[in-house]
């Protein structure tokens, strides 16, 4: 199986749908191609099974593969037809972008809260904890971290089962990089978010359903987005008009 290389580090299955895309283009493999079976990528790639199925599911989303569960995977539409773009979805260009994004985020990140709360496992919610302790150590050590955006969330989803719910959770993520740009590394809320996230899993392990949505709606405060996205838009006029200065300076 040519043309499979390990995963370095980052977004893990946004880098696994890429290298699959390379893969169906480098072997040109046309629609209705049965694709490997879900081990060989993980074994070939050096990734977790969730990792890959978050993949596929972003792959099978925008079109690119069919899923037929029992079957396999196959390919469903030519490379070179393909857009991966959050914009295929999303449009941050929109007048409201951020409020559609936030108010869609609410609706799908309360209701997998709300199921999570009422039957996740003991072991679904040690997973979470595992999670939100590596990003804490992280935060504290490591001076390369990146911040994976809606990485708790995701998780949070995937212990519901809900697939549904899964995958439109993918979108909305994308949506959110596509629209926020360079504000996670920006605002410097790392800490807040992941002191917020603690919280919520504090009241799941608890099962206080009231407490946990309460906490969903604080964690997705629009007037806090809107802050943020202000001032990293007067931040980066402040740069350009500074190099500009700079520039004539120099001239």
């Amino acid at each position: 199986m040519p043309d499979l290389r390990p995963m370095e580090r980052g977004r893990v299955a946004e880098r696994v749908a890429a290298e699959i895309r390379q893969y169906i283009e480098a072997n040109g493999l046309e629609p209705g191609y049965k694709l490997p079976p879900e081990r060989i990528f993980i074994e070939r790639m050096g990734v977790s099974r969730s990792s890959l199925r978050e993949a596929l599911r972003v792959l099978s989303t925008v079109g690119l593969i069919e899923v037929r569960h029992g079957d396999g995977m196959y390919v469903a539409a030519a490379t070179d037809t393909w857009d991966p773009s959050p914009k295929a979805i999303f449009d941050a260009t929109e007048e409201h972008a951020l409020r559609n994004l936030v108010e869609t985020r609410l609706g799908i990140e309360m209701a997998a809260a709300t199921a999570a709360t009422l039957r996740a496992s003991d072991d679904d919610l040690a997973a979470l904890q595992r999670l939100v302790d590596a990003q804490a150590q992280a935060l504290e050590h490591d001076a390369d971290y990146e911040w994976q955006p809606l990485e708790f969330e995701l998780a949070m989803v995937e212990i519901t089962g809900n697939t549904w719910l899964y995958e439109v959770e993918v979108m909305l993520r994308d949506a959110w990089v596509s629209l926020s740009g360079g504000l996670l590394s920006d605002v410097g809320r790392h800490w807040e978010w992941l002191n917020e996230h603690r919280a919520m899993l504090s009241s799941m392990k608890s099962r206080n359903l009231a407490q946990v949505q309460r906490l969903v709606m604080a964690h997705l405060s629009l007037e806090r987005f809107e802050e943020d996205l202000k001032s990293r838009g007067s931040r980066a006029k402040s740069g350009k008009r500074a190099r500009a200065t700079k520039g004539r300076t120099a001239t």
